[in-house]
């Protein structure tokens, strides 16, 4: 036996952790120690494995405290286990959590990881700094989120710990712009923030002047100072809103800039020109405060759009940039990038991993988590022959598997391609706000000039007619107009998102909220869309097994669905097909031998003729028949085979509650009429209409919109393409094919159409925000509005009231997601 540890050569007194790497057994005293030796074998930073502990890696991890440098140090590693550390697998199980309490996050994306234990020795090496809570490192997607204290410790110093292991770091692509976005408001808001507390500091000095006297010398010497800071906080603060201000006049489309960029530049210019000319009618302080206090709002609907992307980072960030590709000279996988994959190659997934392309396993198994793509929160066993899709995680276990479609073709990658192109969609009643919105300020601004003069013609003095003016641009500052309805619609996405609905087009919410009427897809949407043998009819003498047995021995060479489907039952009960032999195939049914007696499968009049059968009891249930084939022995009838397409099992629920809100309900299809009519009796449904082309069924919605029903269709998505094109709302259930071909709004990923409930129960949540924010800020404007004329109010007053107007539409729509 060992008696100490292969990498860092400590004894293995307390304990043994064993590795087994190209048929050889490795003992390691700890967990870092086996991690890191993986790393090394798999770098190319030292040759001889005699020499491992001369590398930059080993020196770095034991600075770090991933390896033990002495004996005390292994002991006291055995004694203390990390409880703030968290593994990727329990990370990504507890789904999409918000930060720890007290804590602020940080994702970066991490280059130079050569395999998973390189994410381990990430991980355990920020765990173990002073201030960090959390670290989960991807190694497939090469990020890294930290939550930390930011008392104890900053992003920077967490850069640095992952930079000195060797791993350069940098803003993950998803979200840098944002981040990087937040940090120069947050700059830009304390350096104006600083200037503009002095100014107000300075200026209460000043108006002291109203009351007592002050020489020109003092005044000049306080005003000074307020003009330079002043400056300073209205261009550096101000800069970017009054760039947006001006480019809206230029281009004749006035904005919420325009309003604000407005009032901040009449406050700064009158005060410039009454300060050259020796007055103490200074407002210096007001133009300051009214940019901070927008950039403070600016600031903290970032923060807040921020925390309603989360959840679409995260999905985006589930794209790989790594796999392990499986060839003849590496059997056990080599990681390469993810741009060398290509259709046809074998590659590797184990558990902790995201698999990169979709395809079929071809050994192996595992359990896979499918909830970023389905929403479906249980795990999915796979083995070989089955499915597996890009973007899931394996839970446990070891697949290899076939790639069959990559990158942007794949379902991951067509689900990313539709989200992106929806969030930058704008739905037509946003567009027509936005519409409003640039006739509302021209209005404002004519309203508050009027406000002006009509002070000033009544015998206000100039000032105080400008203070007015500025005043009811200020305080009808349309901010929380602005963001009312994309807040809602992107916390509706990212709601969609975590429960494996897929937002094609962002109108869709809007759209489910006026649906009146439901038409329902029958084959593959209500029902499986497998043909299948469902119940067995036969003389009382025989065995439903034996009947069976023979039917599976005349179809065994026969390539069609009825052969399909009575081979396929066999096969689920484990019945042997019988030999049968002189086997005939003709246009409508199949005849052979079985020993001494004569076997007919097929019509009705090729199996039975005129004869009639004595009928038995049946077998199985049938929920839909489609069709019916007859077996006779020696001409005598033997038994009635029954095929159809059984209910989903979600369905009938479904029905029931969806009849208390909508009607009519509807069943159309290309099937018969009497198996359409069958399956809508069964469920209820109000109408039901079979033998329909994709024409017909456009012309069924089209007479449906004619007798005043707004009609939702439900189907597969490309067959009902023309009557989903014709419907107030189009649902898709996700059936594997093609989602870029889909004719949708919405694509329920589970493909269960019980779905379609979360469906119209989030759009009712996200259009009663929308209506609640709208109405809020309408209301503030309202009443804002004459009170700002009557001069019952500041510019600073309306300034705070314009901003917490905006955070009253912010925090309503966080409500929707904390609630969620």
């Amino acid at each position: 036996m060992p008696s100490h540890c292969d990498l860092c050569g400590l004894p293995l007194r307390y304990g043994t952790i064993t590795h087994t790497i190209d048929g050889h057994t490795l003992s390691f005293c700890c967990q870092g120690c086996r991690m890191v030796y993986t790393m090394l074998l798999e770098s190319a930073e030292v040759d001889d494995p005699a020499r491992f502990r001369e590398s930059d890696l080993f020196r770095q991890c034991v600075a770090a405290g991933v390896i033990p440098a002495s004996e005390a140090d292994l002991r006291r590693m055995q004694e203390t286990t990390p409880t703030k550390h968290a593994s990727p697998s329990q990370a990504e199980t507890a789904g999409h959590a918000s930060d720890p309490p007290d804590t602020l996050s940080v994702d970066l994306k991490v280059d130079g990881m050569w395999c998973p234990a390189c994410a381990w020795v990430i991980e355990t090496a920020l765990s173990r700094m002073e201030g960090v809570e959390q670290a989960t490192c991807h190694f497939s997607t090469d990020r890294l989120r930290c939550h930390y204290r930011p008392d104890r410790t900053d992003p920077e110093a967490i850069r640095q710990t992952v930079a000195r292991l060797g791993y350069p770091v940098h803003d993950t692509e998803a979200g840098s712009d944002g981040q990087s976005a937040f940090r120069r408001e947050l700059i830009r808001l304390i350096i104006t923030g600083l200037f503009s507390a002095n100014v107000m500091m300075l200026s209460w000095a000043l108006y002291a002047g109203f009351f007592t006297d002050l020489t020109d010398d003092a005044v000049f010497k306080i005003s000074l100072p307020i003009v330079l800071m002043a400056t300073v906080a209205f261009v550096y603060g101000g800069g970017p809103m009054l760039r947006k201000a001006w480019f809206g006049v230029v281009h004749l489309a006035p904005g919420m800039e325009t309003l604000v960029g407005m009032a901040a530049g009449c406050a700064y210019v009158y005060s410039l020109f009454n300060w050259l000319t020796g007055s103490i009618h200074l407002y210096f302080d007001t133009a300051s405060m009214l940019i901070t206090l927008v950039l403070l709002g600016k600031l903290l609907e970032l923060q807040a759009r921020g925390r309603v992307r989360r959840d679409l980072d995260n999905f985006f960030a589930l794209q790989p940039n790594k796999v392990r590709i499986v060839t003849d000279g590496w059997p056990a996988g080599r990681y390469a990038s993810i741009g060398q994959l290509a259709a046809g190659d074998r590659f590797a997934v184990e558990a902790d991993e995201i698999v990169p392309a979709d395809g079929r396993v071809v050994s192996g198994s595992a359990r896979v988590d499918e909830s970023a793509l389905t929403g479906e929160p249980r795990p999915v066993a796979v083995k070989a022959g089955d499915i597996i899709k890009s973007g899931t995680r394996v839970i446990d276990g070891r697949v290899i598997a076939m790639a069959e479609t990559i990158g942007e073709a794949s379902v991951l990658g067509q689900m990313i391609a539709i989200m992106t192109r929806s969030l930058e969609q704008k739905s037509d009643f946003e567009g027509r706000t936005d519409r409003m919105l640039r006739g509302f300020v021209p209005l404002i601004v004519l309203l508050a000039t009027g406000t002006g003069i009509a002070c000033a013609m009544i015998g206000y003095s100039l000032h105080q007619s400008l203070v007015r003016a500025v005043t009811v641009m200020v305080i009808s500052c349309p901010c929380a107009l602005g963001v009312a309805i994309p807040m809602a619609r992107l916390a509706g996405i990212s709601l969609a998102g975590r429960r494996g609905i897929l937002v094609r087009d962002i109108e869709a919410f809007e759209r489910a909220g006026t649906t009146s009427s439901i038409v329902f897809d029958k084959t593959g949407t209500l029902t499986r869309g497998r043909w299948q043998l469902s119940q067995v009819e036969c003389r009382p003498s025989l065995d439903p097994d034996q009947v069976i047995a023979w039917a599976a021995g005349l179809e065994q060479s026969v390539e069609h669905e009825i052969a399909r489907a009575i081979n396929a039952h066999a096969r689920e009960k484990g019945i042997s097909p019988a030999r049968v032999d002189d086997i005939v195939v003709s246009s409508d049914g199949i005849a052979g031998r079985l020993e001494k007696k004569n076997l007919r499968i097929g019509s009705r009049q090729f199996a039975w003729g005129t004869a009639e059968m004595a009928t038995g009891k049946p077998v199985g249930q049938t929920e839909t028949a489609l069709s019916q084939v007859f077996i006779s022995v020696d001409g005598q009838p033997a038994a009635s085979l029954y095929f159809g397409d059984s209910l989903r099992p979600t369905v009938p629920d479904l029905i029931d509650s969806l009849k208390a809100e909508y009607r009519p309900i509807a069943v159309i299809s290309g099937d018969g009429e009497r198996v359409t009519r069958e399956v809508a009796e069964a469920l209820g449904a109000d109408v039901a209409q079979g033998r329909l082309l994709p024409a017909d069924k456009a012309a069924f919605i089209d007479k449906l919109i004619q007798q005043g029903h707004r009609p939702a269709m439900v189907g597969d998505g490309i067959n009902d393409a023309a009557a989903m094109a014709r419907a107030q709302l189009a649902v898709a259930l996700y059936n594997g094919q093609a989602l870029a071909a889909e004719a949708a709004h919405l694509t329920l990923m589970r493909g269960d159409p019980a779905q379609l409930m979360d469906v119209f129960l989030l759009s009712r949540r996200v259009n009663r925000k929308v209506t609640q924010n709208l109405w809020c800020a309408w209301i503030y404007n309202l009443i804002g509005i004459p009170v700002a004329m009557s001069g019952l109010l500041t510019p600073l007053i309306a300034a705070t009231a314009m901003l917490l107007s905006s955070l009253t539409v912010i925090g309503n729509t966080l409500l929707l997601v904390r609630r969620d």
